[in-house]
């Protein structure tokens, strides 16, 4: 059985720029087309452990760019089959591809859109069941949203809503698989920032709240770090907005991701303020380092992973008093235990085949359930 994954993204997806790149694509040209040990998603941690399981007998990546086609493959990543494209957004190589090699059995697209590409893949593989996860809080908006057979939402409101939309299509609450369990860690280390906030410096993000809560407890003092690099040139305006509230606030820009739990775990706080976000990896980020959460209740999605003893989830204008709870209560709180009891590999790796399961999908081994855990390996 083959999974076969592709982004509805053209600028994560097809790479005209490429023509004449060297055929031996170096690591910068790897980076640019997006193949690189970074270039991860939830999705094809979803597929990997499908294949670490032995429910999937490969899997693949299908990208676009002006060169020949050709396999780029990265220790520990799925295999990406690179082929050549047309002025419109087809490939011939890859109408080639699926008439010798089939089609596969299941189809994962990520985003809401609907490129030339991914009209010529469907119409290719008519029978391999379409999966589609849109990285969108409206995922009712998806292009051509009947053509899948599996919808997966970060909430149940969502998930209602596509039942109305779309009643044909089975849609699910997934969880999000992010090996946070060995990249993030407690560590031994001294608490030197009251509060940590991992998010890339952008309107969005919604830092103003965070300033705003530790300005209305100027008599605790309290400091901050904002790990996450400027995406958006706001760095300067979020380092006056800080100065004029006069809170304590650390920018360190962009850091290896090695570095990210290394702050986490110099903080006492987590924090996710923003409200136009579909399920913040953060989140998950600081439970597995062991350090409480504190997320905004305007949150589209994601405030469910915040299980009691996680964390807390606080209205805006109580969210100075949830960083007072959390600091006065730290005691109370046990982050990395409930991660591991609700978020771990196995545990979400159970409710996805369940998902996938209901709605029709097939596996190589559906007994896998039943399986022990020592022997899933």
């Amino acid at each position: 059985m083959k999974i076969a994954f592709v982004r509805t993204k053209t600028d994560s997806t097809v790479f005209f720029q490429n023509r004449t790149a060297s055929p031996e694509l170096d690591e910068s040209a790897l980076e640019q087309m997006k193949i690189s040990v970074k270039a991860g998603s939830s999705s094809k941690n979803i597929i990997l452990g499908l294949r670490k399981y032995n429910l999937i007998s490969s899997c693949e990546e299908w990208k676009f760019w002006g060169g020949a086609f050709r396999d780029v493959k990265l220790p520990g990543q799925v295999l990406v089959k690179l082929f050549s494209i047309n002025g419109n957004f087809t490939s011939k190589d890859l109408a080639q591809y699926v008439g010798e090699n089939g089609q596969p059995e299941i189809l994962w697209v990520e985003g809401p859109d609907y490129p030339p590409y991914l009209e010529q893949i469907f119409d290719l593989c008519p029978d391999s069941f379409k999966i589609v996860y849109s990285k969108d809080w409206r995922p009712w908006k998806i292009e051509n949203l009947h053509h899948y057979n599996l919808c997966l939402v970060d909430e149940a409101w969502q998930a209602e809503k596509i039942r109305r939309h779309c009643p044909e299509v089975h849609s699910a609450v997934w969880d999000k698989l992010i090996d946070y369990q060995t990249s993030h860690y407690p560590m031994a280390c001294d608490k030197m920032y009251d509060i940590c906030y991992v998010a890339y410096l952008r309107e969005r993000k919604n830092h103003a709240l965070l300033f705003q809560a530790m300005a209305k407890l100027k008599d605790r003092r309290l400091s901050c770090v904002c790990v996450g690099d400027d995406r958006k040139g706001c760095r300067a305006e979020l380092e006056k907005m800080a100065a004029d509230m006069n809170v304590k606030v650390h920018f360190t820009g962009e850091v290896p991701k090695l570095e990210v739990n290394t702050y986490i775990n110099q903080s006492r706080i987590g924090v996710m303020c923003s409200e136009m976000d579909a399920v913040p990896r953060a989140i998950l980020e600081y439970l597995a380092a062991d350090v409480p959460v504190l997320v905004n209740a305007k949150l589209l999605a994601g405030a469910r992973y915040v299980v009691p003893g996680a964390g807390l989830v606080r209205p805006p204008e109580r969210f100075h008093l949830g960083l007072l709870e959390i600091l006065d209560h730290y005691q109370d709180f046990s982050p990395r235990e409930k991660y591991l009891e609700h978020y771990s590999t196995e545990k979400i790796m159970d409710k996805f085949i369940l998902i996938l399961q209901s709605a029709g999908g097939d596996l190589k081994n559906p007994s896998y359930l039943h399986v022990a855990p020592a022997s899933r390996v």
